[in-house]
């Protein structure tokens, strides 16, 4: 056998398509066609040649089609697939060795080769950056698993959309670009608490379907570039192992804050009545709020123990139909027949806020289809609700509606809240009080009035007495001192509110207090007999000035008319900064506080999501 047949079968070996823009010399030396720099690949392995390609020449397609031109021996670019109608496979085998050994041995020229002899223009390396951040943002926010990438049918279609995007791996997304978009992300999120005077945290804890304990913790703050809106961050979601007990959960909220560099920013942690995370705030000498919502929630909970008998009746009709088919469809029918729309049965759960209002109002919306259903199918244990349960059911839902409301209002993430609580409770107080006046009403229902009178008063009962509650609710423009039910109460919430203006020292004051002292020492300085008359002047223009602008501020801004409620306040404040500048310096401390700590419930219901079924078997698997 010849030498250069010996060459050819070696040649024919090496069928990466990495050889397509090299020429093989000797001593496992490869010259690459573009540039005719000399590589080693001792060894056999391509890496060293990909590389080349891969830094040097991006927009070089490392895949490429050709065929062989038979008359001449030449290699040409095909832009299509060989459609021969040849079906021998000899022939065709002879053929794909005669193209592999022809483009190995062919002269190669060492001009770069024409864009146009492509079929797809390679796209830029800023746009394959664009498409990879998009793909993570996609995976991220969307709640895929990190092994769509893998998928078949997800891959067909960005070659479809981009055929020259190379399409990473799950190696690639897990190991590499979601680091880089968590750091560039986290970057961002400290940029924006660098310049913040405030910040309301609220924390929570949660355990997901891996039985993993996780403790979430979000920022809320008014940010000096936008401050017509309440701004919010997620600090983190970790998983925290350890017990739940006050002096942990204090160490663990502690190391975070510091990271964050918000310990002297902090004006108040939100969460649950839940008793060690209470003690865990106290331990890091930071104000406390309760939760508003989860207050509400723990008192229309009591109050349903009133009506208990009757709600048991309500759970077991939705059961039923929730597990049978048969009554299901029996009951959508009758829906259809009387022309109203298809609902569905709702089930309360008592850790979700409003699930009993939910219920009561969707059963008593399709009630006539019900009493027919079960008519029909003669069920008479379940046809058990009596004209007396349903008055209850609906005086009940009555006297929820408003709760619901408040609920709904009082969980709001980007807007005050936090001055809405007092208006709330007078509110609330107030319903309570009139509809149990009703003497038609049955007694269930009165016990279940009295229950939530005696709840609010013990939950609710000295919130007008809460400094940070009463000063927010006087720097909202929309309420001021009319939320206040007593006037006791107003008057010192005034006078916290100018103590606190007094204490606040802007950067304007300085140079009034230098120039005091500068004009009055400079007056004669040499001489004693001015001295204890410039040192009292100093001290009375100059410490004063600070505390009497304050109270000029508060009672200015107290005399001022009301806005409308539905006007947004902190757009009434941007426009007053510089009128009343120390008590806009306290509204951003203020009105940054949540009424809830129902920020961390969402995080809790996108991390459910996280933590999906696919991406369960991807952990367990």
């Amino acid at each position: 056998m010849s030498s250069s047949n010996t060459d050819n079968t070696a040649l024919n070996k090496k069928r990466s398509n990495v050889w397509y823009h090299y020429t093989i010399l000797q001593n496992n030396i490869a010259k690459c066609n573009v540039c005719s720099y000399k590589i080693s690949f001792s060894g056999g392995s391509t890496g060293n040649l990909l590389r080349h390609l891969k830094t040097k020449h991006p927009t070089v397609p490392l895949q490429r089609n050709v065929q062989v031109n038979e008359s001449n021996s030449e290699i040409i670019d095909d832009p299509e697939p060989s459609t021969s109608m040849d079906q021998n496979p000899i022939r065709q085998q002879s053929t794909s060795v005669a193209t592999t050994s022809a483009a190995f041995l062919r002269p190669h020229n060492k001009q770069q080769s024409s864009i146009a002899n492509f079929i797809h223009k390679p796209i830029p390396m800023s746009k394959s950056k664009m498409i990879d951040q998009q793909l993570i943002k996609m995976i991220v926010k969307e709640y895929h698993p990190f092994s769509v990438v893998e998928d078949e049918e997800f891959r067909k279609l960005i070659k479809m959309l981009c055929p020259t995007y190379i399409i990473p791996s799950r190696k690639t997304v897990t190991q590499s670009l979601l680091p880089q978009m968590f750091d560039m992300t986290l970057e961002c999120v400290k940029d924006r608490l660098k310049n913040v005077e405030a910040v309301c945290l609220t924390t929570d804890g949660w355990t997901s379907r891996t039985n993993q304990s996780f403790i979430s913790v979000t920022a809320h703050f008014i940010d000096p570039k936008n401050d017509t809106v309440v701004s919010s961050v997620l600090l983190g979601c970790i998983e925290f192992n350890e017990k739940h007990t006050s002096e942990n959960l204090s160490r663990f909220l502690r190391n975070l804050v510091e990271e964050w560099n918000l310990l002297y920013k902090l004006t108040a942690v939100v969460t649950d009545n839940a008793a060690n995370i209470k003690s865990a705030i106290r331990n890091c000498n930071w104000r406390w709020l309760s939760c508003f919502a989860h207050s509400i929630n723990l008192i229309v909970q009591s109050s349903l123990k009133c009506i208990d008998s009757t709600l048991s009746k309500v759970k077991n009709k939705v059961q039923y139909f929730k597990k049978s088919s048969h009554a299901l469809a029996k009951l959508n029918d009758y829906q259809k027949q009387l022309g109203s729309p298809i609902l569905k049965l709702k089930q309360d759960c008592p850790t979700r806020w409003n699930s009993t209002y939910d219920m009561i109002n969707r059963i008593i919306a399709i009630k006539d289809p019900i009493i027919a259903t079960l008519a029909v199918l003669g069920n008479s244990e379940l046809n058990c609700l009596s004209p007396q349960d349903w008055v209850i059911l609906e005086n009940a839902r009555d006297i929820l509606k408003i709760f619901y409301e408040v609920t709904v209002e009082i969980s709001a993430e980007k807007y005050v809240t936090i001055s809405k609580e007092i208006i709330f409770i007078k509110t609330l107080n107030k319903f309570v009080f009139n509809f149990n006046n009703n003497n038609t009403l049955p007694k269930e229902i009165n016990s279940m009035c009295q229950v939530l009178k005696d709840e609010l008063y013990a939950r609710f009962g000295k919130y007008e007495e809460n400094p940070l509650i009463s000063q927010a609710t006087l720097l909202d423009p929309r309420f001021k001192k009319f939320a206040f039910s007593n006037e006791n109460h107003c008057k010192n919430a005034v006078n916290f509110l100018k103590a606190k203006a007094q204490s606040i020292i802007l950067e304007s004051d300085e140079p009034i207090h230098q120039q005091v002292a500068t004009s009055t020492s400079t007056s004669n300085s040499s001489s004693m007999l001015w001295k204890e008359f410039d040192e009292t002047v100093v001290n009375l223009i100059g410490g004063s000035n600070s505390s009497v602008a304050g109270i000029i501020e508060v009672e200015k801004y107290l005399n001022e008319p009301l806005i409308n409620r539905s006007e947004n306040p902190l757009v009434c404040w941007a426009e007053r900064k510089n009128v009343y500048p120390r008590l806009y310096r306290l509204t951003k401390r203020r009105l940054c506080i949540m009424a809830t700590s129902v920020p961390c419930e969402r995080i809790f219901s996108k991390a459910g999501q996280v933590v999906n079924e696919r991406r369960y078997k991807n952990i367990i698997s």
